[in-house]
């Protein structure tokens, strides 16, 4: 709640409350990169509170290779910063004719901005995920880790550099 009311407070536009889902009011933008604190977020799960002495980038399932990295790990590693733009999916929902369900946001789920982290080619694990369902990120609720990320990028994919582990 008290990260819906300092979004709000900067200026974002709150959409959904719990979890914080604001967006970017665009007559505040005039840059072709989108500030950091006009940056929509889009959540579907409340955030989780991380203790950056304990935290543990696991990757595992199906890989080849488990691996397991802590924070200064990773920051440790080479990174890398690329220009990029975010869209929600559900940009402009609120102006379908026939409403859907979902955020409804206006025009301003969608951001520009230079993003920073370590390729996933620089883990190693570019070529060592199985070949499942595509390319795809989602979550899931685990009832004994909390909340799990899933990132599957196919093993003929050229593109290991540009998926980043941020």
């Amino acid at each position: 709640m008290a990260k819906a009311f300092e979004a709000y407070a900067v200026g974002l536009i709150i959409r959904e409350k719990e979890p914080t889902n604001p967006e970017t009011p665009l007559d505040q933008v005039d840059s072709y990169l989108t500030p950091t604190e006009l940056f929509y977020i889009r959540s579907h799960f409340p955030a989780p509170k991380l203790e950056r002495a304990s935290y543990q980038l696991r990757i595992d399932g199906a890989v080849r290779k488990p691996l397991s990295l802590s924070d200064k790990q990773l920051r440790d590693m080479p990174s890398e910063t690329k220009v990029a733009a975010l869209e929600c999916a559900g940009n402009s929902r609120v102006f379908l004719i026939q409403q859907v369900a979902g955020v409804q946001w206006e025009l301003g789920a969608v951001g520009n901005a230079e993003w920073t982290g370590v390729p996933l080619a620089a883990l190693s694990i570019g070529r060592s995920i199985v070949l499942a369902h595509g390319g795809r990120l989602w979550a899931r609720r685990n009832a004994d880790h909390g909340l799990t990320f899933h990132l599957l990028v196919p093993e003929t994919s050229n593109r290991g550099t540009e998926f980043a582990a941020a």
